[in-house]
């Protein structure tokens, strides 16, 4: 899992552990909270136009009912792996291989879930709404010194720059087959869960609002293997994790699914027999 549990080296005789001086930390921390909020406004304000270039937009992103249940669905689901089977049952499993764990072999099921429920929304803020009420019923069942309101922007980091990539990297044509641009869009939207919220952890919001602190080299083995682990993990799930979503909706991948073009717009259209794949 994705959490603030993930075992770094501690640091060692010898070892200088990696903490920023408590002012830059505290500067670091607020420009991260203010990257999450804009990001957040982003995609927020996007929801909510109707036009783009004085013409009407195709596609309807405003939040139904059903997308909120969707959510909250994929939300409980996410949390019964993440920290219940995850942590208690096959997290014991791979701790005893070597890099295993900084790989989050672990998070197989975790992405697999994550990518089937941002195909099946295909809102803008789904990525985030996930991950971040994952985040928040992990603080409220589990406690701890981690259930503070502090730890949130890391909460928000494993989804904002989800939400980016799908908003504007692809213009809502996330996912657009269960072929090789599945593969594509996975291998991206799990990099993105893993950095930079693995690194902002590990160097900054844990050693200041905890005081654990860890090696350089430590952090840094962490966060590459976390972020190939993530990547390559949400990349091979991600064909099937669109043909399950593809039972749900079966417009996903079509040509008018598009959040940014305009309803008049036909430069998208392709053969039905492409848009079938």
């Amino acid at each position: 899992m994705l959490t603030t549990g993930h075992p770094l080296a501690a640091s060692t005789k010898g070892q200088a552990a990696f903490q920023l001086p408590f002012a830059v930390n505290v500067i670091v921390y607020a420009a991260i909270v203010i990257v999450c909020l804009a990001v957040l406004g982003a995609v927020l304000l996007h929801t909510r136009r109707t036009v783009a270039d004085g013409r009407p937009l195709a596609a309807d992103r405003r939040w139904r009912t059903q997308d909120i249940l969707v959510v909250a669905i994929m939300s409980v689901l996410l949390e019964v792996y993440d920290n219940l089977i995850g942590d208690q049952l096959v997290t014991p499993l791979v701790q005893g291989i070597p890099y295993a764990h900084n790989l989050a072999v672990n998070d197989l099921p975790y992405m697999f879930l994550l990518m089937i429920g941002i195909a099946v929304i295909r809102k803008p803020g789904a990525a985030t709404a996930m991950v971040f009420l994952n985040f928040l019923l992990m603080q409220l069942l589990y406690g701890g010194s981690e259930s503070s309101p502090l730890y949130w922007p890391y909460g928000l980091l494993q989804g904002v720059f989800l939400d980016l990539y799908i908003l504007y990297g692809r213009r809502g044509r996330v996912f657009s087959s269960a072929g090789v641009p599945a593969v594509v869009d996975g291998l991206i939207l799990g990099a993105l869960r893993a950095f930079p919220a693995t690194a902002a952890q590990a160097a900054v919001i844990t050693p200041l609002l905890s005081g654990i602190t860890k090696t350089g080299g430590a952090i840094v083995v962490y966060v590459v293997l976390n972020t190939i682990g993530n990547s390559i993990e949400a990349g091979i799930t991600a064909p099937l994790a669109v043909r399950i979503a593809r039972t749900v909706r079966p417009d996903v991948g079509s040509a008018d699914d598009d959040l940014l073009k305009p309803a008049n717009d036909t430069s998208s259209q392709r053969p039905q027999k492409e848009r079938e794949r």
